[in-house]
């Protein structure tokens, strides 16, 4: 098996794991809150290994994130397209520890799915070039 071969199906397994996980959170704390965009729903969008360590988007009804899987510990902050964004550690079944950056924190104004989707992919060059900075220090 290639490294390639091995990024796609580590990311394969991740994103198959972010998208139970979310969408359990959803179920256990924003199905029906008004709060929650019902225009959108669980998704991890543009999935990468950055410099070995795997990242992705995940656009939930309630809030749009960056998320970065390090095998130690996590950033304390990334610098996202200049803004300084504050790094959370998160831990959910079956997703396992990962570290959160929010990208979009008010999703409520979005209309659809699609429109999410291209919101998220063109946070996720700027989001890798910022894990790809706190990694090489």
């Amino acid at each position: 098996m290639t490294d390639a071969t091995a990024d796609l199906t580590l990311l394969d397994d991740l994103v198959l794991r972010a998208d139970e996980a979310f969408r359990g959170v959803f179920e256990r704390v924003f199905a029906g809150d008004p709060a929650a965009n019902a225009q959108l729903d669980v998704e991890a969008v543009e999935p990468a290994v950055v410099d070995g360590v795997p990242t992705l988007v995940m656009v939930t009804p309630w809030a749009m994130s960056g998320l970065v899987f390090p095998a130690a510990e996590g950033p304390v902050e990334l610098v996202i397209a200049a803004v300084p964004r504050r790094a959370v550690r998160g831990d959910v079944a079956p997703l396992g520890p990962y570290w959160s950056v929010g990208l979009v924190p008010d999703v409520s104004r979005l209309t659809s799915a699609d429109q999410a989707r291209r919101l998220a992919a063109s946070f996720a060059e700027p989001f890798r070039e910022a894990v790809r900075q706190w990694l090489r220090g």
